[in-house]
């Protein structure tokens, strides 16, 4: 077995949800250097998503091209063509005795739901009735995966899905696996009272670690910790500095007011930095506020983001955030530094850009 063939088998037996780029195998134009020529005589044709059949306009179209057909995928051991159906009848119309395959290992579930994962992403596309069909097969089969996980594969949306799984009495169990191949709770009442109470035992547990343990994102340990930090009064953990009123020179100068009941430390900083002049008419401050503004994003949101990434973009935007993690520990750094000077120094420093335009 080659290398290639050892890693489609790994990906087959996982049960995605968790790998929704394997048919980034199948279908990338430089993946079929390993396909081999089977005889069309041995393949089964018979497990089409499609309800309506194969299409012949479809099929001349293809027959009729001047170019190679691309490789088809077929379930090992059993023939079955997973995606290529219509190629296989145009091979036939050419009079071509065999066709292009790339092997797939893997059980009839998992070969289905690569089926219609390839069917919705290219080549002719599945109608809603039989990405609907795929859905609520897929419910039947799988279901442990979640409403979004089952909505990426047959490419409906989230709602769908959910209206799909009361329709058909599949409710699940208490957990669901998600995109990611994370397995979440479906109701986080139980994790956010476990969350609650490690935080009371332990109130200075990281994010992460309350997390890992309760089983909920970091987000909704965040809430948790802020909405003991409002019962009991208290501000949440951050800077202890608040930032000083237009005009002071000193630490022990008069701090901004607090924000409005039911805001957290943050919020209410920023809220306070919105409402001052000498930031909000000066483009180096605007500039400030909207980036702070950004940064200071409520979890709920921050969620919505995260879940509604598309899968592409992933890679990308965590390199991004993570570089922005350094540059604002960066910032963090500077602003301490500056913060330490002796009065006098700090009232000498001239930013660069503003000194070039005096001199001008």
């Amino acid at each position: 077995m080659t290398n290639s063939e050892t890693t489609l088998q790994q990906d087959a037996h996982v049960h995605p949800p968790e790998r929704l780029d394997v048919e980034a195998k199948y279908t990338d134009p430089d993946a079929g250097a390993d396909a081999e020529w089977i005889p069309i005589t041995t393949l089964d044709l018979s497990h089409s998503p499609r309800s309506a059949g194969e299409s012949g306009e479809h099929i001349r179209v293809l027959a009729e091209s001047q170019t190679d057909l691309p490789p088809i995928v077929v379930q090992r051991g059993t023939g079955r063509v997973v995606d290529g159906v219509h190629r296989v009848r145009a091979a036939q119309l050419r009079g071509e005795p065999a066709i292009r395959a790339r092997w797939f290992d893997g059980d009839d579930a998992s070969a289905f739901v690569l089926a219609v994962r390839l069917n919705v992403r290219h080549g002719l596309p599945l109608s809603l009735a039989d990405r609907k069909a795929a859905g609520t097969r897929i419910l039947c089969e799988q279901e442990d995966w979640s409403n979004r996980a089952i909505a990426s594969a047959v490419g409906l949306s989230p709602k769908t899905i959910a209206a799909l799984r009361e329709a058909v009495g599949r409710p699940g169990g208490q957990t669901r696996i998600g995109r990611d191949g994370r397995v979440r709770p479906v109701s986080t009442a139980a994790g956010r009272e476990r969350a609650k109470e490690m935080l009371l035992r332990e109130p200075t547990s990281s994010l992460r670690a309350v997390s890992a343990v309760a089983g909920v994102s970091t987000g909704t340990v965040r809430d948790v910790r802020d909405q003991l930090n409002r019962a009991n009064g208290a501000a949440a953990p951050g800077p202890r500095r608040t930032p000083p009123v237009r005009g002071a020179e000193t630490p022990g100068a008069q701090a901004a007011p607090p924000g409005p009941a039911g805001l957290d430390r943050s919020t209410a900083l920023l809220r306070s930095l919105r409402t001052d002049p000498s930031l909000r008419f000066k483009q180096s401050g605007r500039l400030l506020l909207s980036v702070l503004a950004v940064a200071a994003i409520d979890p709920q949101a921050q969620e919505g983001l995260v879940l509604d990434l598309p899968d592409h973009c992933l890679d990308f935007v965590t390199e991004l955030a993570q570089a922005s993690v350094q540059t604002w520990q960066d910032l963090a750094t500077r602003l301490s530094q500056r913060r330490a000077m002796p009065a006098e120094q700090r009232r000498q420093a001239v930013n660069p850009e503003r000194q070039k335009k005096r001199g001008a």
